[in-house]
């Protein structure tokens, strides 16, 4: 099938920078997150369990079963949350006829609303996250802590049992300590601290995460601020239409806030941080000249240089939606497309830049359009992002045993990971009893200040990694002379700056890649994005031509032509990969099951490698899984120090102690079709 034929990587020896280049024991997450599956499910059984932290009479470190959908969905605590995930699906359904719940429909697949209710599904914890680095905005509370849950389920069919996890996930925000508390931010800083140097791990690190010392005790019902939710509300095979082949194929995220009103506990809808309700800006002019007079403000524009910038709620909207894939290429995830032409912009960067030099990230029209986009809900999402998701969870020792491939690796995004220096200078600085610095940089790309801290922290040295200028790092072609970008986004040496769908708005804008050759992981196309209007995207190869096999600067892969819109890798830009597992492996290569068949079978099946076709017969995707359907192929190696390409998902793998990179829509977890019936 067209979506699935990928170019194949011949034998390579290492010709550019090998894992061992980045071979070192990262501690990425520590003292800001607990990812471990089986601590997070310790955890969710003593009391951290959704259900039972909106249930009256919670108790602190009790043990409560984990609960179902079911219970939730008769919670009156839920009811405005579920009835406007559900409006959201139905919006998308209207906007799109033709669209249906299954892998049946070709034109698209919809959420199925009937996993927020059922007996087999829950939502399961999945991270613990402090944000201590939000106290600029809360600083009566110390920031935030937040839990994650990511929906599930486990269903009995006549070929075994089917589980997974499913492209939704519910974010349980507390405040940090409550308003009227005595206890200094400084105490809650220590106690993650704390936890972040433990050496203790399963029952005693659950243990000590509850216990008086340990920063999960603060978090209470009644300190409960708000639920945000991320869903894939549609997604659309690469067959739907011409527009979407060119992609690869295409999905929507919908992004809802849900604030909690302590006193009648409920949740009602809430307007988005820095989420601007475009449409409204656009039918009034006197609402965008507001804006633009009061975004202009010398005093507003450091602050949206620094990412603190807060928009006032008369302009911001209660829902967004973002596209995948494609990042910030894509005109749907830049809420800002158009909305404010760079003429505007000179003049109001140099009032904000004096004296000379007091901006550090803005320094060009190009640089203030993209700080706009990232500061939002959407643009945030779709930065060095897996899909929509920054934040999915690692699968735990059952789940990699039932089907490595259906397993997630490294639980956060490249995201997630690149802004963890930053993060832990702004809780060390509050554990000392200081006053941080709060300021971060582009969510593409994280500020040197905070990517070599080699002396106090040398753990969260990021350079030479792919969350800053190694492989995968967002970048900049610096010929074309931006100055927000040009001398700080550049690649080190062995890469190069390769845009692999880039947009006439960011020109330049792409990912550091292997230079001169390709490695498994590597773009294997060039191409543009074109946009015909706000969310109105196609995409145009340009490199190699249609028709010509890959040769030029490239390893000559095979004698396969490629069409004007054929896709590799199942998303554009394409993915080179080797096309078996004999040894010695290139660089940065390993092992890991491929959908699909990427090499002639001898007497081959009718339906051998028909990945979908299997999906679309079958109750019980494991049986896609074998090897009549997917094959083993080399991957882009990847690990929690070793991110992968922007929209791309590291994988369990059976036999290494890494994971692979795949497209995430290769994965069930990451798809709402296919799923038992």
């Amino acid at each position: 099938m067209k979506y699935i034929s990928c170019l194949i990587l011949a034998f390579l020896s290492a010709a550019s920078l090998s894992t061992g280049a980045y071979a070192q024991q990262y501690s990425l997450e520590r003292g800001l997150a607990i990812t471990d599956p089986d601590v997070l499910e310790r955890l969710e059984m003593r009391g951290l369990g959704l259900v039972a932290l909106l249930k009256p009479g919670w108790s602190p470190g009790a043990e409560t079963p984990a609960g179902d959908n079911s219970q939730l969905a008769a919670m009156a605590e839920m009811e405005a949350v579920l009835k406007g995930v559900g409006r959201s699906v139905d919006e998308t359904k209207d906007a799109n006829p033709g669209f249906g719940v299954g892998i049946s429909f070709n034109k698209g697949r919809l959420f199925d609303q009937k996993y927020l209710s059922a007996s087999y599904t829950r939502f399961a914890l999945i991270g613990a996250v402090q944000r201590l680095d939000r106290a600029f905005k809360q600083s009566a509370t110390c920031g935030e802590v937040r839990l994650l849950y990511r929906l599930e389920y486990e269903r009995s069919t006549p070929l075994g049992p089917a589980r997974s996890r499913l492209p939704m996930t519910f974010n349980l925000v507390f405040k940090a300590k409550d308003e009227a508390s005595s206890m200094s931010c400084q105490s809650i800083a220590r106690r993650w601290v704390a936890a972040g140097d433990s050496t203790l791990s399963g029952e005693r690190l659950a243990t000590f995460l509850l216990s008086n010392a340990g920063p999960l005790s603060l978090v209470t019902p009644e300190l409960i601020d708000r639920i945000e939710t991320n869903l894939q509300s549609m997604r659309q095979a690469v067959k739907s239409k011409p527009k979407i082949e060119q992609m690869g194929g295409n999905a929507e995220y919908v992004l809802r806030v849900f604030d909690w009103n302590k006193t009648t506990r409920r949740f009602h809808a809430a307007l988005l941080e820095n989420m601007i309700d475009r449409d409204s800006l656009l039918r009034d002019p006197a609402l965008l000249a507001r804006f633009k007079s009061w975004l202009f403000e010398p005093g507003n524009v450091r602050d949206l240089d620094t990412g603190k910038l807060l928009i006032p709620p008369e302009f911001l909207a209660n829902r967004g939606s973002s596209f995948a894939p494609g990042g910030q290429s894509r005109s749907g995830n830049r809420p800002f497309y158009k909305l404010i032409a760079s003429s505007e912009l000179a003049d109001v960067i140099k009032r904000a830049d004096a004296p000379a030099g007091t901006l550090k990230n803005i320094a060009s029209p190009a640089g203030f359009q993209m700080r706009l986009n990232d500061i939002t809900c959407v643009g945030c999402h779709q930065s060095r992002a897996i899909g929509g998701f920054h934040f999915m969870g690692a699968d735990n020792a059952a789940s990699k045993r039932h089907l490595p491939e259906n397993a997630i690796f490294v639980p956060a995004s490249a995201h997630f990971y690149g802004d963890a220096p930053r993060r832990r200078r702004v809780l060390d600085t509050i554990a000392a009893g200081r006053t941080p610095d709060y300021g971060r940089g582009f969510s593409l790309r994280p500020s040197p200040a905070y990517a070599a801290d080699r002396e106090s922290n040398p753990s969260m040295n990021i350079m030479g990694t792919g969350f800053m200028n190694g492989w995968g790092a967002a970048c900049y072609q610096h010929q074309n002379k931006d100055p927000s970008f040009e001398k700080k986004w550049r690649c080190m040496k062995g890469l190069e700056c390769v845009s692999s769908h880039e947009t006439a708005d960011e020109p330049g804008l792409g990912a550091c890649m292997t230079a001169g050759s390709l490695l498994a992981g590597d773009a294997a196309e060039r191409g543009r994005i074109d946009s015909a209007g706000y969310r109105d995207d196609s995409y145009v190869r340009t490199s190699p031509k249609p028709g010509l096999p890959l040769t030029s600067k490239y390893v000559k892969i095979d004698d396969r032509k490629y069409l004007a819109s054929a896709q590799t890798g199942g998303f554009f830009g394409g993915m080179a990969f080797k096309r078996d597992c004999t040894l010695p492996m290139p660089a940065t290569t390993v092992c890991a099951r491929h959908a699909g068949k990427s090499r002639p079978v001898r007497n081959p099946h009718p339906d051998e490698g028909d990945f979908n076709g299997c999906l679309l017969k079958t109750n019980n995707f494991k049986e896609c899984f074998g090897d009549r359907y997917t094959e083993f192929v080399g991957l882009r190696e990847c690990d929690k120090g070793i991110p992968c390409r922007d929209d791309y998902i590291c994988i369990a793998t059976k036999d290494r102690a890494s994971g692979a990179c795949l497209p995430p829509y290769f994965m069930m977890q990451f798809r709402v079709d296919g799923h038992p019936k």
